[in-house]
């Protein structure tokens, strides 16, 4: 038996060859999009979590002057954090912010927004303590630091990363 293979028509390997490009560049560009994301590192490991750009970003911690624990809401600024409130059961730990505003209660709670003039920072260091009571988190996640990273020093930042290399990192 003999068969006959016919050379594909011009047209028709043409808009192959097409089809298989649209479809490496469309991938390859789905694969390279930026996402939002929050990176904790101690400078040999790295956490990285989704952070999107309008999501607020909660650090909790053990106030030691007041043994009270105090929650931080951050927003991102571009690929900065900037504090915009804070709570806590001790009026004393809020008025340790030096803001000039009056806290007020909400839900037992004492809070205060910070004013306009409070900086963003491009990362936050945190020391992580031996009670290891800090934490970050949003709707989505919560990440208790010492037991990622034991008692050491992090560096929070916000960034954005390649979706593939975000998601290969553990960003969820």
């Amino acid at each position: 038996m003999t068969v006959l293979l016919r050379p594909a028509s011009p047209g028709r390997s043409s808009a192959l060859v097409a089809l298989v490009a649209a479809v490496v560049t469309g991938a390859g560009l789905a694969l390279a999009t930026p996402v939002a994301v929050l990176t904790v590192s101690d400078g040999t490991t790295e956490l990285v979590r989704a952070l999107d750009r309008t999501e607020p970003l909660q650090y909790s911690y053990r106030q030691s002057i007041y043994e009270v624990t105090v929650f931080e809401t951050l927003a991102r600024e571009g690929n900065a954090l900037r504090i915009q409130q804070v709570r806590s059961s001790d009026i004393r730990s809020i008025e340790y912010f030096g803001w000039k505003g009056e806290p007020a209660q909400s839900n037992g709670l004492w809070t205060e927004d910070s004013p306009r003039s409070v900086a963003a920072d491009a990362e936050l260091v945190i020391r992580i303590t031996p009670a290891g009571e800090q934490a970050l988190s949003t709707t989505r996640w919560r990440v208790v630091l010492k037991p990622e990273f034991g008692e050491t020093v992090v560096r929070v930042r916000a960034q954005d990363r390649p979706w593939l290399l975000a998601v290969l990192a553990g960003a969820r």
